[in-house]
């Protein structure tokens, strides 16, 4: 039979506990302050203090309202099958250095650590705080919410999300419609994220993400960018203004897909940067592949920037602009 663990660290053997403070940096933190927790399902935001499974919050907002800034505090989002946190307002996530982090598999699409608006609300959340993370959740409207996230903090790291946004058919209507608007954030990172849902007809020329105000140095890596259209209208990346970003923008070995239905018809482009004229680049880099969609960019693909295949001497690696149709 094997031993305990009491029996070997001297500590347990007298009675001390093993807190989750103790284990949260096994999760990329090397320092972690107060835990909470939340659970949609049976949590409460009246009663309960959060510091516990039994005694959670019901909603991700009461976390980052009780949350300490600066403190590298801690919430763990508990999954539902149908329940998803409570969130009753639009969120203003304007603390610093906090993390939030979901309690379920990380399939990447549609994960029950879920966050939802329940009422129509634009931004869902807006994120003003800096070096936040958030890992292994879902961000999700299905009401009429023009915006589901807007981040105008810098450095904020996003791993394994799936930003559900255009989620309601009025919304897909809507050219003010973008699942992630980044204004003014710099040097954010998104790792193995989905943007976007396949099962809402988007109708117009909206936008999957759009970045504004010198919005520079993101970098996306392994990310899936999804649709479903029946416009040729709607794209996944819009640059805003003349400066939308300064210096640049990466997307490395993404997937960017439009359906339409019967593959009756195409996307007209995957990006519009159209209204940049500063000086600025975006740099697909790796292996980026496109299904739905007529051109990379067909209106200012001097913006756009690929990796050169050719095996000439001095040319392989050195980027390209896409041909456009």
């Amino acid at each position: 039979m094997a031993g305990k663990a009491s029996d070997f660290i001297p500590a347990l053997k007298y009675g001390n506990k093993i807190h989750p403070e103790d284990l949260a940096g096994m999760v990329g933190l090397p320092h972690v302050g107060n835990v909470y927790y939340v659970d949609p399902t049976n949590g409460s935001d009246t009663a309960n203090a959060g510091k516990q499974w039994n005694d959670a919050f019901a909603s991700v907002g009461q976390f980052e309202s009780t949350a300490t800034d600066n403190n590298y505090d801690v919430c763990i989002l508990a999954p539902g099958l149908h329940a998803a946190s409570d969130e009753t307002s639009a969120i203003t996530w304007e603390k610093d250095h906090l993390s939030l982090v979901g309690n379920v598999a990380p399939v990447g699409i549609s994960q029950r650590a879920r966050v939802l608006a329940n009422t129509s609300v634009s931004p869902m959340i807006t994120v003003s705080g800096y070096g936040n993370n958030f890992k292994n959740v879902q961000l999700a409207s299905w009401n009429d919410n023009n915006i589901l996230m807007t981040v105008t903090g810098s450095r904020n790291y996003f791993s394994n999300v799936h930003f559900a946004g255009i989620g309601n058919a009025t919304t897909g209507d809507d050219t003010a419609a973008r699942v992630l608007y980044m204004n003014g954030a710099q040097e954010c990172r998104f790792d193995d994220c989905v943007f976007g849902v396949d099962t809402v007809m988007r109708s117009t020329t909206n936008a999957t993400v759009e970045f504004a105000s010198s919005a520079s140095r993101n970098r996306f890596f392994e990310c899936e960018f999804i649709m479903a259209a029946d416009n040729v209208g709607p794209n996944h990346i819009l640059l805003t203004g003349s400066s939308a970003i300064d210096r640049w923008l990466r997307f490395h070995n993404c997937s960017w897909y439009s359906f339409w239905t019967n593959d009756s018809d195409k996307v007209t482009h995957v990006i519009d940067a159209a209204a940049q004229t500063a000086t600025g680049h975006i740099r697909m880099t790796g292996s980026n592949d496109m299904v739905g969609f007529d051109d990379w960019e067909a209106a200012n693909s001097s913006k756009v920037w690929f990796q050169g295949y050719t095996n000439t001497s001095n040319v392989v690696g050195i980027a390209i602009n896409p041909s456009v149709s």
